[in-house]
């Protein structure tokens, strides 16, 4: 029998944030510090003892870029783990998607040099660590949804006539598409559409208390598992 000895791998856990405008901009950091000095970077950093990866995200955006977003908002895009990312060691990396409202502005703070938007199409062409490869990620992501919502949107137009859980008439000509947690949109009349995302998740929807009474759009927000994070907007036909 024998006995290995050899020093277990520390691996650090932390998190980066993929902060991003309706624009399509994303929110990137100049590096102030070694490793990658003056590289543009996601913002992010170490997970802190007793510290939950999505509040650390939210803190560390906060921290470099003055941003401020509800850690429950978050979405989680992906786990980075290659072992060579970070030439300091073994470092895994929980990326996490914030999407941000228009005309948001960020100072930089903490270690950054700089905090600015950039085309999430066309970043910098030097990224620090393996970050190309998490906005690749995120492009993906932000195609997918647009390809589900252009689905829904050509199959259901207006309005469908009638849902099986809800067979009564349309009550308002409006279309609206409405957004869930996870990036996912179905359009219709305000309680068609809210049906519909429902069935889509296996969950139901509830109009939120401050909704306008009688509106042709209103608020929705998940219930069950998914975070209140959704939103509907009108559709320009």
């Amino acid at each position: 029998m024998t006995t290995d000895h050899t020093p277990a791998e520390i691996i650090r856990y932390t998190a980066d944030v993929v902060a991003l405008t309706p624009e399509g901009n994303v929110l990137l950091i100049e590096r102030d510090w070694d490793p990658y000095e003056g590289q543009h970077a996601l913002p992010g950093g170490h997970v802190d003892p007793g510290e939950t990866g999505r509040a650390a995200a939210a803190r560390e955006l906060a921290e470099e870029t003055g941003v401020h977003v509800d850690p429950a908002r978050l979405i989680e895009l992906g786990t980075f783990d290659r072992p060579d990312r970070d030439p300091r060691g073994r470092y895994v990396s929980v990326a996490w998607l914030a999407h941000l409202p228009a005309g948001t502005t960020a100072t930089a703070g903490d270690d950054a040099r700089s905090a600015g938007w950039w085309p999430l199409s066309d970043p910098p062409p030097l990224l620090a660590f393996d970050h190309k490869d998490i906005l690749e990620a995120a492009r993906e992501r932000q195609y997918e949804t647009a390809g589900w919502a252009a689905y829904l949107r050509e199959r259901v137009g207006r309005c469908p006539a009638a849902h099986p859980s809800d067979p009564s008439a349309c009550r308002g000509p409006v279309a609206v598409t409405v957004i869930d947690a996870n990036g996912t949109g179905c359009d219709g009349c305000e309680h068609h559409a809210a049906r519909m995302l429902a069935s889509l998740h296996g969950a139901r929807v509830a109009p939120l208390p401050d909704a306008p009474e009688g509106a042709a759009i209103r608020t929705f927000r998940t219930a069950g598992e998914l975070p209140p994070y959704a939103w509907r907007q009108p559709l320009n036909r």
